[in-house]
């Protein structure tokens, strides 16, 4: 299998001349490089995002940070989108920041305004105890789905998670902006994308609403109110 994550971009407004842009901090090629990937950006059209992740034979979905849910629909339908097949697959998918609160509001969390998250580091706790992480969001979520275990908070915010079935992870730090790698950070890239130091397969289809570990086709709930409803 090969060592290709489809990455999704930011979608930038249009400029003088009309164009729209999509935008990747470069830091993003050497995190993955350091965790054994390389990387494979995604264009804005569904369609042709799920083409190129399966031709090129990408091995998980990254979801980048950039644009509050809700600002940029366009983004906000690819990368729906993408979750969807990508789960229906069993190919791991990993949500940073935006993408975090992505995963999360697909499952049906509240997202809520935070103060004191933009700009700044701070200490996170976890199952290996207190880190520091960068934090660049102002929405978070209190409360994940019970279908996910939290994994780090910066108390009452929820910083990072794991889906209890599905290969599935999110965080709310920006690894690629650390200098150098965190450890924890390419451990987790490793372990969900199986990259060279984890073993395994990466994923299976597994079905979602009831978390039962299976081959048949995952299913993500579809929200039925805006980004941030209830």
């Amino acid at each position: 299998m090969s060592g290709l994550l489809a990455v999704t971009q930011r979608l930038l407004p249009a400029n003088e001349h009309g164009e729209v842009r999509l935008a990747l901090d470069v830091r993003w090629w050497s995190f993955l490089a350091e965790c054994g990937f390389d990387g494979v950006p995604m264009p804005l059209d569904p369609g042709a995002a799920a083409k190129l992740l399966w031709r090129t034979g990408c091995r998980g979905l990254v979801l980048t940070g950039g644009n509050d849910l809700g600002s940029a629909p366009e983004r906000d339908a690819l990368e729906r989108y993408l979750l969807r097949r990508a789960l229906e697959r069993g190919l791991p998918v990993i949500g940073v920041c935006r993408g975090m609160q992505l995963v999360l509001d697909a499952f049906g969390a509240r997202l809520r305004r935070v103060r004191g998250h933009v700009a700044v580091e701070h200490r996170v706790t976890g199952p290996r105890g207190e880190r520091t992480v960068n934090s660049y969001h102002d929405w978070a979520v209190l409360q994940a789905p019970p279908e996910f275990e939290v994994t780090a908070r910066c108390w009452p915010v929820v910083e990072a998670v794991r889906h209890r079935s599905l290969p599935l992870a999110g965080i709310m730090w920006h690894p690629e902006r650390a200098d150098p790698v965190h450890d924890e950070d390419a451990e987790l890239f490793s372990e969900v994308f199986g990259g060279r130091n984890a073993g395994g397969d990466p994923g299976r289809g597994t079905r979602i609403p009831d978390g039962r570990g299976d081959r048949r086709p995952a299913e993500v709930p579809r929200r039925t109110g805006g980004p941030h409803a209830a």
